[in-house]
Parts: structure tokens; sequence; C-alpha cells
């Protein structure tokens, strides 16, 4: 929601539409926020075109930290299912080319899960379980037109002080875009949007929702 100076900040309601509250006072939240799981916390990030920064504070916005301090854009955050490391994406390695880190909630330990520098890496979303996360991947070598969003998995082993990358694997292969996908609580479903509707290349870029068990 915008603030009456413009800036789009972060606010609570009731699930009944009553008692809104503003929590953030950061100069222009960009996008993609997220709660931990245990309801502590927030994370989401902050900053003009080309310096975005990751900031986490207590889930009534106080005691602000920034978590991230690397050039270029840091985005998308999501804490794990035991509210340890934040995964995000980052161009800070080529502009534009989106790759996925992690960072341990203190900020001291910071881990870079792809570094494939043609493809673009967003969206990363861990499974209930944390030990893997999908994402939304696509191939930019040969330019942006014709490449395609797929999903991927990757094996992570995560303990209070590191975080390791394991395999990777492609989960889905249609020519259309797969992109944000999240879990459902229990880990059992798996929920996306797609363009797998008839005009799924058409200058009309027509998007559905897609589930699979």
């Amino acid at each position: 929601r915008s603030d009456s100076d413009g800036s789009v900040q972060l606010y609570t309601v009731n699930l009944d539409g009553k008692f809104l509250k503003q929590i953030t006072r950061l100069p222009v939240i960009r996008g993609r926020s997220d709660w931990s799981a245990d309801g502590d916390f927030i994370v989401t990030y902050s900053g003009e075109s080309g310096k975005r920064e990751l900031y986490i504070m207590n889930a009534d916005g106080t005691e602000v930290r920034q978590l991230t301090n690397q050039k270029g854009y840091d985005g998308g955050p999501f804490f794990s299912p035991d509210n340890k490391w934040v995964i995000f994406r980052s161009d800070r390695q080529k502009e534009h080319m989106l790759q996925l880190f992690a960072i341990s909630v203190d900020g001291k330990t910071e881990v870079q899960l792809t570094n494939n520098l043609d493809q673009v890496n967003w969206c990363p979303f861990f499974h209930p379980s944390g030990k893997y996360l999908i994402w939304s991947g696509a191939d930019y070598s040969k330019g942006p037109m014709g490449a395609s969003f797929h999903l991927f998995t990757m094996d992570i082993e995560a303990s209070d002080s590191s975080l390791k990358a394991g395999k990777v694997e492609q989960i889905t292969f249609e020519p259309a875009h797969d992109v944000l996908p999240v879990f459902s609580p229990d880990g059992k479903k798996m929920m996306w949007t797609s363009t797998r509707t008839p005009d799924k290349r058409s200058e009309e870029h027509t998007s559905e929702l897609q589930s699979h068990s």
C-alpha cells in the first residue's frame, strides 16, 4: 500500500478487514515480503533501482536491520521453514541475470545457490521439510525471445551455521512459462502460475493457476 508520500509500505489487517495498521517506515518497499513461520519476523526489500537490499524486522515493524549490502539488486526473500535462513534472488554478478542466494537471519553467512549467468533464476520457495527448494528459471543464452521459464528443485542441507546446495532437477518442460511456485503447508501439493492457455505465447500473455500432488 502507498503511503501519503507515495512510498509503498507494509500494513497488517485482520481477516475481517478491521484494524488496519502500518508497520514499516522504510524508503519504499519494492515488492514481495515474507513472515517467518513462527510469526515473529518479517523480511522485505527496499531501495532505489540497482541498489535494493534485504531488511529484517520484528513482526510489528520494530528493530529494523539491514540484512544484505552488496552491489546490484537483492529481492524476493522467503524464510526457511525453521526461520534460520532467507532465500532470495540477486543480479549482483551480471545485471538482470538473477541468481539464487541464501543468507542466515543474523546476516553472518551467505551462500550462492546458482551460478549460471545466462539463466534468470527467481521466485525461490522452500519445501516445508526444509530439505529442498523450488524456483523458476529460464535460459537467456540466446536472448530473451523464446526463453521459457521452467520449474527446478534443489536439494538443501542446512544447519544453524551452514547451508549447502545439492542436486538440481528440472521438473516442468512445457514450452509455456511456469513461474511463482509454492507448496501447501503439508508439503504434499504444489501450485504455480503458467501460460498453458490457448493463447499461451500470444501478446495477451494469459496466465492460469496449476496444481500438482
